[in-house]
């Protein structure tokens, strides 16, 4: 019982120098793929929907700046729009237990909030990883709320912001208490747009953000929030999860940190099709596959990654396209790959691709599940017209907590996304200043590098 006052205590006696040098590592490692995942973002049509509304709606307040177009606004606002980029393209991380996608909102709002007090890039990793903390405990704690329909970064991840911006401005452990119970009503954000479409979905990082912020900012201000909000009788467990695990809340809390629990993402589309397209990008290879040559191609995964990808077969916009598929491995097969820049309207209606997709059956196979060291196993078979097939098992997806990018993908990744914007000296910036985040002065020399100029 007690799990959220026992996050907040958590939370306001967390120092920097508390933190293990692996945990202070990753951690550069998500804030500087996040960067990168913000950079190209800004420039899709639904990120500058975000922009514009920002924009239009613009205070007297010159707090924190919006990557990309360098507009100076409030940060509350600079993290809804830069949530929006980050997680525009859903190629941002995700968290291995509770599948939020957590850096595209704890990382803009605690870099705006930051940017609003000045902090040290010591402060600025400190705040992360408390915001990593929070969330993704709450996370592993909801186990039925994906299950539920609700979108897992939107509704754990205000708690998380509300938990980083009340470290930046220095709460004691009553008003994060009051943060992160002001946090819980902000909780929102349904996944019925991976089903049928819609473009909602590049807006839930951003209300996260926002809300966290506004969480935090009333709290300081002394409106009080439920002290039970995560545990209560009528709190968020009960209420978004029914079926749940509280004490998973405060399992290792202080001493494990949720950071090293988060993956990174190859691809730009629903994370459980990430061991189906690292097996189509092992076959393309070993093997020269023609597309006109190919018969049949069976995928069979588990029931989770049948459930959020397997049903698609045609998509109508580009989100039912990264959420199928089907369209993934024909884009895998036929294309140069499955980034941003290959989920594009043009390929939506490229008629090949769509009978190469049609040509894709995907199995559900629970055995998959029982392998061992596996993650959303997937086992890929291309049958060829002439009668010879190739066939590939991936247990886990590259980017996974049990297949890790390697310190050059990570960086080869930022600089892809960064150079949809950027020049590559300012790029070598951006990377360089990250590297060395523990002796920055002013986090606002990293905002600076953000803007094209």
């Amino acid at each position: 019982m007690e799990e959220t006052k026992a996050l907040a205590r958590a939370v306001a006696r967390l120092r920097y120098e508390d933190l293990p040098d692996g945990v202070i590592q990753k951690t550069k490692e998500l804030i500087l793929d996040q960067i990168g995942c913000q950079l190209a973002g800004s420039t899709l049509s639904s990120s500058k929907l975000a922009f514009e509304y920002v924009a239009d709606y613009k205070g007297q307040r010159e707090e924190s700046t919006v990557v990309n177009f360098g507009l100076r606004t409030s940060a509350q606002d600079a993290a809804f729009a830069n949530a929006s980029f980050g997680h525009a393209f859903m190629g941002d991380d995700t968290d291995s237990v509770c599948h939020a996608h957590l850096g595209s909102i704890i990382i803009p709002a605690a870099l705006a909030m930051g940017e609003r007090e000045a902090i040290s890039g010591k402060e600025f990793i400190r705040a992360v990883v408390a915001g990593y903390e929070v969330a993704s405990r709450i996370g592993a704690a909801a186990a039925r709320a994906e299950d539920r329909g609700f979108h897992p970064g939107p509704i754990f991840g205000p708690f998380g912001v509300a938990a980083a911006c009340g470290t930046i401005l220095g709460f004691r452990e009553e008003q994060i208490l009051d943060a992160l119970g002001i946090a819980g009503s902000h909780s929102s954000g349904l996944m019925e747009y991976s089903e049928s479409g819609g473009t909602v979905n590049r807006l839930h990082s951003s209300m996260a953000a926002f809300n966290g912020i506004r969480a935090a900012l009333l709290a300081q201000r002394g409106l009080r929030g439920p002290t039970t909000v995560i545990e209560g009788k009528r709190g968020f467990l009960h209420a978004f999860s029914g079926d749940s695990f509280p004490e998973k809340i405060t399992q290792g809390l202080g001493q494990k940190f949720r950071v090293l629990l988060i993956e990174l993402k190859a691809y730009c589309c629903c994370g459980t099709s990430g061991t189906t397209l690292d097996a189509i990008s092992k076959m393309k290879s070993e093997h020269k596959i023609n597309p006109d040559e190919i018969e049949e191609i069976v995928v069979t995964v588990t029931p989770s990654t049948f459930r959020m990808t397997g049903s698609i077969v045609e998509p109508k916009d580009i989100t039912s396209a990264q959420f199928s598929g089907r369209f993934g491995v024909a884009l895998g097969l036929m294309k140069a790959g499955n980034s941003f820049r290959e989920y594009s309207e043009e390929n939506l209606k490229d008629r090949q691709l769509l009978e190469l997709a049609k040509k894709t059956n995907f199995i559900l196979d629970e055995e998959m599940q029982k392998r061992p060291h596996s993650d959303h196993p997937a086992r890929v078979m291309i049958k060829l017209k002439d009668g010879v097939a190739h066939e590939q098992t991936v247990d886990a997806a590259r980017g996974s907590v049990l297949n890790p990018m390697t310190k050059e993908e990570v960086d080869q990744k930022f600089r892809k996304f960064a150079s949809a914007v950027l020049p590559d000296n300012e790029i070598e910036a951006i990377a360089e200043t990250i590297a060395g985040l523990e002796h920055i002065e002013d986090i606002r020399r990293l905002s600076q590098l953000l803007v094209v100029r």
